[in-house]
């Protein structure tokens, strides 16, 4: 089929024992229904031993969720009762590729399907795709290749033909093309570049309550990019430290609730905390002096680190099939961008004054790895800051524009 996938796919391949991450623990590894089966034929006892308690099959899911019909139970260590010790998959490698489960199988790659092309990208989670994807200066390009390897599972699927003629799905195509042209077009700062992108979902949504036409609304945002407009509609937003303050308070009060305890990421954190000299004991006028410190670093330099954000939410809007959702809820998507983008920076500004000098954009990449892995993939965390900023009537582009800018 044809494959459209960013560049730096073609340049991929597992590493193996040379990854300094593994993606066989430390999260959840759903075993889908056919491998299940396939797991249970297998007649070796040493196999047979390790499957019984290695694996637990879901018995709450319904016939409908095949593809977590049963889960790897994670040893002392957190890992994969297959892994061996040299960080290989002992499935594949006794039994082959053809028996891996779709999660084993498919990571870190996202396949999904738009009409009857397949798009294929990779997740920043897996430490080799960071590296390729968010260090290329140049931005992430694309490419359509043919691949002789029929799919056989997809993270997501579109046909827009199935919808009316002026509806967002019918113009996908259109619309995330010109989400990536702003999100790339550099003569733009990268958060007036996603404020655009938030005041163009916005508008997106109300044609699916009021008589705007989607064309006449794409059409409209793609004038204002090229006549160069788009820096004036953010001249005025205001700065606004205490809010994101706000929401770096909630970050330290939530991580342990929901299980962030990658060992990579809880390194990173204490970095964090360490560099914006965040503690319990001060006092909040106090912690957020300290973070304002950590914070006028961190501006100094952040033009020269924006390449590696913009990379990230290039890739974040691609393989998400961005602003699509199941709920037809097209600015909670945008949310989700924000978070992520938000979090990274909030995150590195401390790692930046914890590390001082010595700090790097590989330092970036390293972090934006663990971030993906224990907080992109981690959605009862990202639901709970969400719901945070809905309690508070912070869900809003006027709000995000708070977030953004700094």
């Amino acid at each position: 089929m044809k494959t459209l996938q960013p560049i730096y796919m073609e340049k991929f391949a597992c590493i193996g024992p040379q990854c300094e991450d593994t993606c066989c623990a430390n999260w959840t590894i759903s075993i889908d229904k056919k491998s299940y089966k396939k797991y249970r034929k297998i007649n070796d006892l040493d196999f047979k031993e390790k499957f019984k308690s290695g694996v637990s099959k879901n018995k709450t899911l319904s016939n409908s969720q095949d593809s977590f019909f049963a889960r790897m139970n994670l040893n002392d260590q957190g890992q994969c009762s297959f892994l061996t010790e040299e960080k290989l998959c002992g499935i594949q490698q006794q039994y082959g590729e053809n028996h891996l489960c779709n999660t084993c199988a498919i990571y870190p790659r996202i396949i999904n399907k738009l009409n009857d092309s397949i798009e294929k990208s990779g997740l920043v989670s897996c430490p080799e795709i960071a590296r390729l994807a968010l260090l290329n200066k140049e931005g992430i390009d694309y490419k359509v290749v043919e691949l002789d390897k029929k799919t056989t599972f997809l993270n997501g699927e579109l046909s827009t033909n199935l919808y009316k003629e002026d509806s967002i799905e019918r113009n996908y195509w259109d619309i995330r093309y010109f989400i990536i042209q702003v999100l790339q077009n550099r003569s733009i700062k990268l958060w007036e570049r996603l404020l655009y992108i938030g005041l163009f979902v916005q508008k997106l949504q109300e044609t699916k309550n009021e008589s705007v036409q989607v064309h006449s609304v794409v059409s409209t945002f793609k004038n204002n990019l090229v006549a160069g407009n788009v820096s004036d509609l953010f001249k005025n937003v205001p700065v606004n430290l205490e809010m994101q303050f706000k929401v770096l308070k909630l970050i330290t009060e939530s991580r342990s609730i929901e299980g962030i305890h990658h060992p990579r990421f809880k390194e990173y954190y204490s970095k964090f905390l360490n560099g914006i000299k965040y503690s319990n004991e001060n006092s909040g006028e106090e912690n957020f002096k300290n973070y304002n410190i950590s914070l006028e670093h961190f501006r100094k330099e952040e033009e020269n680190y924006e390449y590696i954000f913009e990379n990230y939410v290039v890739n974040y809007v691609f393989q998400t099939m961005f602003p699509l959702n199941t709920e037809g809820d097209y600015l909670k998507e945008y949310s989700y961008l924000i978070l992520h983008y938000s979090l990274i920076k909030l995150h590195l500004i401390g790692i930046k004054s914890s590390l001082e000098d010595s700090f790097s954009d590989q330092d970036i990449v390293s972090f934006i790895q663990s971030f993906a892995r224990n907080i992109g993939h981690n959605k009862a965390y990202l639901n709970k800051v969400y719901n945070f900023l809905k309690e508070n009537k912070l869900n809003n582009l006027g709000s995000y524009s708070l977030l953004v800018k700094n």
